[in-house]
């Protein structure tokens, strides 16, 4: 069972370069990992409160819309995707495949993983070595976290290096 680290909305220049301009990060990470065992299991103490829930992300959304002005314009014709990270647990593995509709992200917006690969292979050592030079961006910028009992939900976006290469101004 595999569980969620993060949503990204990525926003990519027009083709052919289509290089990821801006990342939208809505990281799970912090939320409290589980046991498939214990799922239906309640948490002790005091239950989160919810009732300002709506509140916090209606405020995130203003604070998102707010932000927009503040960063370097896009060019016209851009593209996007919905990105799904998954935690790096221990002996999990994504579920990719000939039968899953899952499609794997540019190897500029994947996190090295470990793993077993045979070094000498020049091809996969290629791959590799472009494996996620686009996390991270060239400039960051909070927006909000939201907060209830054990769970913490971060955001942030990310402006690529590519950018400010490509489209300055």
């Amino acid at each position: 069972m595999c569980a969620l680290s993060a949503v990204s909305l990525v926003i990519h220049a027009p083709p052919p370069s289509s290089t990821p301009l801006e990342r939208y990060v809505f990281s799970t990470a912090a939320f409290p990992s589980v046991p498939s065992s214990e799922i239906l299991t309640s948490f002790t103490g005091n239950p989160p409160p919810v009732s300002d829930l709506p509140e916090q992300f209606r405020a995130t959304i203003a604070r998102l819309s707010t932000l927009s002005s503040s960063l370097s314009p896009l060019p016209p014709d851009c593209s996007f995707n919905l990105m799904m990270e998954l935690r790096d647990d221990a002996g999990v593995e994504p579920p990719l495949g000939p039968t899953t509709p899952w499609i794997a992200a540019e190897p500029g917006l994947q996190k090295q993983r470990k793993t077993n690969a045979d070094p000498s292979n020049e091809i996969e050592a290629q791959g590799r070595s472009k494996m996620g030079k686009d996390l991270g961006g060239a400039k960051a910028t909070p927006v909000r976290n939201v907060e209830s009992g054990a769970f913490a939900l971060e955001m942030w976006i990310e402006e690529g290096q590519g950018k400010f290469d490509e489209y300055p101004g």
